[in-house]
């Protein structure tokens, strides 16, 4: 673990509740690792289900055909999905990107059950992240309610992304870690790492929320500086309070790893 800065232990005193983050320079190997251990992934756990979806859509092993929508399947916080008629078809590509975009929760559970639990699992053993599980759907409150939820840590998303901004993940090409990149960076929540940032500085990333807890990785770049980034915290006092904390934990952490 890291030794904070000043300015990271004065962040981290204005918080109410618990935080763990990890961010690395990838230009020069640099990391900052605060409070690594295991936190509710919420949404970032799209984050690998996106990856497993794309080598299986490189793979074949997708369905070409659109796929008619049942409005017997919606759930909440579905807001690509919700407005559409019954029968509207869906590319399976459609779907991945409304499950990163928008965060839709309909559309993840339909990309769940086209690519399976095990086959999530299985890809995450390969990677290495023994504690980034997805073991329910979205809005799956019976599980929740059973204790069985989706796990991470900030370490293993921040391993996660490195390796697909290097292009390093198993079973998805190049080609794939760009695709999936620029999904990312297409997400209109900007409430968390986007925040602070304006062009040149780039940002592709995928947040997470859950009733006292919020989060957020991903990948900030310009011309010079490429850092990847993973925050989480929980035990919350203020959800929305904590948007902004995030948000201005992304600007520390890209300035002390940039010097900017």
């Amino acid at each position: 673990m890291s030794e904070l800065s000043p300015a990271l232990q004065e962040h981290l005193s204005q918080l109410k509740g618990q935080a763990g983050f990890a961010a690395k320079h990838l230009g020069s190997g640099q990391q900052i690792v605060y409070g690594e251990r295991r936190f509710l992934a919420a949404s970032t756990i799209k984050l690998p289900l996106l990856a497993v979806f794309l080598a299986d859509w490189e793979a074949g092993r997708i369905p070409p055909d659109p796929l008619p929508f049942d409005r017997n399947q919606l759930v909440e916080d579905s807001p690509a999905m919700e407005p559409l008629p019954q029968g509207t078809p869906v590319t399976w590509l459609e779907l991945a990107r409304w499950m990163m975009v928008v965060s839709d929760n309909t559309a993840t559970n339909l990309v769940i059950e086209q690519v399976g639990f095990e086959a999530v699992r299985h890809w995450l053993d390969r990677c290495q992240l023994p504690h980034t599980q997805l073991n329910r759907r979205m809005v799956d409150l019976d599980a929740r309610a059973r204790g069985v939820d989706n796990w991470t840590t900030p370490g293993e998303m921040l391993i996660l992304l490195e390796a697909l901004v290097s292009h390093h993940v198993p079973d998805l090409s190049p080609q794939g870690c760009r695709l999936l990149l620029d999904i990312l960076q297409q997400c209109q929540d900007l409430e968390k790492i986007p925040f602070h940032f304006r062009p040149p500085v780039r940002v592709a990333n995928k947040p997470g929320e859950l009733p006292g807890t919020r989060s957020d990785v991903g990948y900030v770049y310009d011309g010079q500086h490429r850092v990847v980034m993973s925050l989480f915290t929980d035990q919350l006092e203020d959800d929305l309070a904590a948007d902004l904390w995030l948000a201005e934990l992304a600007q520390l952490l890209w300035q002390e790893l940039t010097g900017g």
